[in-house]
């Protein structure tokens, strides 16, 4: 059996493809976005998170004692933010580069209030509460394909159920 040799050329291409992979392995990890940045983060990049614009005077007493009856997850561009509670009436703000989305929520809903975005389709999708989500087009979920803003309504118990199949949880036992 006839053994093929590797020469110059196959070997410059081969590093060549190497050299190659590591340069994308560094741009990836350093262009990596923050997966699941906290409430703080979001405002005028991908790797920011809503900003309250408009909050109610009393907004400085305790609400941690009961839970929320809703939940606002917002994705941006892909990227999934983590979820807000819904306390009490508030506008949030998104902002990337010259697109910009405003928020209205509730204790039980939310809705696209403006958005610079051209078909103002998101706008147009109107409130999702609790008690409309089964009856709209796009149930629990608003969206802004332009400015790429998905805003979805959970309870806490559907909220814990996306959250454990996001972390991989199965139910099943895995010490057997």
């Amino acid at each position: 059996m006839e053994q093929k040799r590797f020469d110059k050329k196959n070997l410059v291409v081969i590093l060549a493809l190497a050299a190659l992979i590591a340069l994308v392995a560094v741009v990836a990890t350093v262009l990596k976005p923050e997966i699941n940045p906290t409430l703080g983060e979001l405002a005028a990049d991908p790797t920011a998170v809503p900003a309250v614009t408009d909050a109610p005077a009393d907004s400085e007493e305790s609400t941690s004692v009961q839970p929320a009856q809703a939940y606002l997850v917002v994705t941006v561009a892909g990227a999934m933010y983590e979820p807000i509670p819904l306390y009490e009436e508030a506008r949030y703000t998104i902002t990337r580069g010259d697109m910009v989305n405003t928020i209205a929520v509730t204790p039980t809903s939310i809705r696209m209030h403006e958005s610079t975005c051209d078909n103002q389709d998101c706008v147009l999708q109107g409130e999702v509460t609790l008690e409309n989500r089964s009856q709209r087009v796009l149930q629990h979920m608003v969206l802004c394909l332009p400015n790429e803003v998905i805003l979805e309504l959970y309870t806490p118990e559907e909220l814990a159920a996306l959250l454990l199949d996001l972390a991989g949880y199965t139910g099943e036992d895995t010490n057997e």
